[in-house]
């Protein structure tokens, strides 16, 4: 026997879809950040979002709202949002908190995870390898999110799962600066590989610390990286130009577009 109609409005149909909304608008400004499409610093505005999604503000304000608490935007003080920018300090404070949960997840992997969890871990390992041989960075970055996303699955520990989709989804943005670095992609390659021969052995001790070593490496890195954009080398004999703040705006015209059309 169905519902009446008048009760099917007030109990499901109405926030199904609108939770539907929210979900999907939150994933696609999520990836257009976490992509680049969405520069760090980069004003937000709810109505042209809500135009180029087709959309109402209201599923764009709590998409912003869950954004805001993955750490990937910020209130203005007198309204709007931005993109993060994090700068040095904040990106220590990252990946040094990643550090200890990523090996904390290694540790209790090697001592939980069955031959199903190592499977999927070997099947991310693949795709990581034939990214390397394409020189695909896209879909590296998805099978390497992938391989450390079953490595906490593994540790079957939910704090640490939540804690670390959180750190995880916050240091996204900074991939892109990874590849600055020749050769990265193979390196991070036999890293990974390592961390999945240790957890395969059952050696949490070992798992534990080449996972922490991979996060290492990748943090100097990204400082490296962010060190030297913020202080170019200037010609010699030149002076330097002091910098200047970079004008924040809306996304760039076809950048955005293609992300909210992703």
């Amino acid at each position: 026997m169905g519902l009446p109609s008048t009760m099917m409005t007030r109990a499901g149909v109405t926030p199904l879809r609108r939770r539907r909304l929210v979900d999907d608008a939150t994933q696609t400004l999520r990836e257009a950040i976490l992509d680049g499409r969405f520069e760090a610093g980069a004003r937000l505005r709810q109505t042209e979002l809500a135009e180029r999604l087709g959309i109402s503000r209201t599923p764009i304000r709590e998409a912003l709202t869950r954004l805001g608490h993955e750490g990937l935007i910020e209130l203005l003080p007198r309204g709007g949002v931005r993109v993060l920018r994090l700068d040095a300090d904040e990106a220590l404070e990252l990946y040094d908190l990643r550090e200890v949960l990523d090996g904390l997840a290694a540790r209790l992997a090697a001592a939980r995870a069955d031959q199903a969890a190592v499977g999927r871990l070997e099947r991310a390992l693949r795709r990581m390898a034939e990214c390397v041989e394409r020189r695909d960075p896209t879909h590296w970055f998805r099978a390497h999110v992938t391989f450390h996303e079953e490595i906490v699955r593994a540790a079957a520990n939910a704090p640490l799962g939540r804690m670390s989709s959180v750190v995880r989804l916050s240091i996204r943005q900074f991939h892109p600066l990874l590849l600055k670095t020749a050769r990265r992609l193979e390196d991070a390659y036999a890293e990974h590989r390592g961390i999945l021969q240790a957890i395969a052995a059952r050696d949490g001790a070992a798992a534990e610390r080449l996972a922490r070593a991979h996060i290492a490496s990748a943090k100097e890195i990204v400082l490296k990286v962010m060190t030297d954009s913020a202080h170019p080398e200037a010609p010699e004999g030149a002076g330097r130009e002091p910098r200047r703040p970079g004008k924040l705006g809306p996304p760039r015209e076809g950048a955005g577009d293609a992300a909210v059309q992703a």
